[in-house]
């Protein structure tokens, strides 16, 4: 008589799910352990630095050589721009990633706070160096579609840019507003309404 502990064999079909298993598991193991290798302090640290001086070479060519050929073509369409975004990108997901590798929600949202002390609250987060990463990179990637569009802007209109894109560079929003300045001393005039253009182009 089979005793009570007799272990009774499983169905093929089960064998084979549970191999499934053992192997997803292996699969998801290695993976949390090749992302726990790459989504690193020291990684944030490389990407802050590939942040702060890949987009000091566009800047040049922007800035240098704003109506050459190879201007054009390096700067005409986005891949550098979705190069900085991705590496933006990269500090966020690797600062989400680790045990408290973000500053707190709640004094983040401290700062949106209009009966408390923005400015106190925002210098607070700036102790966490995962959050100066993360906003340092936000800030040039900004910078640089901005710089871009005055670029732009100035090859359609035929206004000189280079001026206004280094300032961009150096401390952005005046930058825009240089731009602004320049457009009506040379009587170009402000760009119009392109909202408005996108709607006669559909009627």
């Amino acid at each position: 008589q089979p005793s009570a502990l007799s272990i009774c064999p499983l169905p093929l079909g089960d064998f084979d799910t549970a191999n499934n298993l053992i192997t997803n598991s292996a699969a998801l193991s290695s993976s949390i352990d090749l992302s726990a290798g790459i989504l690193t302090t020291d990684n944030i640290k490389q990407a802050f630095s590939v942040a702060t001086f890949f987009p000091q070479i566009w800047w040049l060519f922007l800035i240098v050589l704003p109506k050459s050929g190879i201007t054009k073509k390096l700067m005409g369409g986005y891949e550098i721009l979705t190069i900085t975004s991705l590496v933006h990108f990269f500090i966020v997901a690797a600062s989400i990633a680790q045990p408290d590798g973000t500053a707190p929600m709640a004094e983040f949202a401290d700062v949106f706070d209009p009966a408390g002390d923005p400015q106190k609250a925002m210098v607070g987060m700036m102790q966490y160096p995962n959050f100066v990463s993360e906003e340092w990179s936000h800030v040039l990637t900004w910078d640089l579609f901005v710089g871009r569009w005055i670029w732009l802007d100035g090859l359609k209109r035929g206004i000189f840019t280079s001026h206004s894109v280094l300032l961009c560079n150096l401390i952005g929003p005046p930058g825009l507003l240089l731009h602004w300045a320049t457009c009506l001393v040379t009587g170009k005039g402000l760009p119009g309404n392109e909202a408005e253009a996108i709607d006669e182009l559909d009627e």
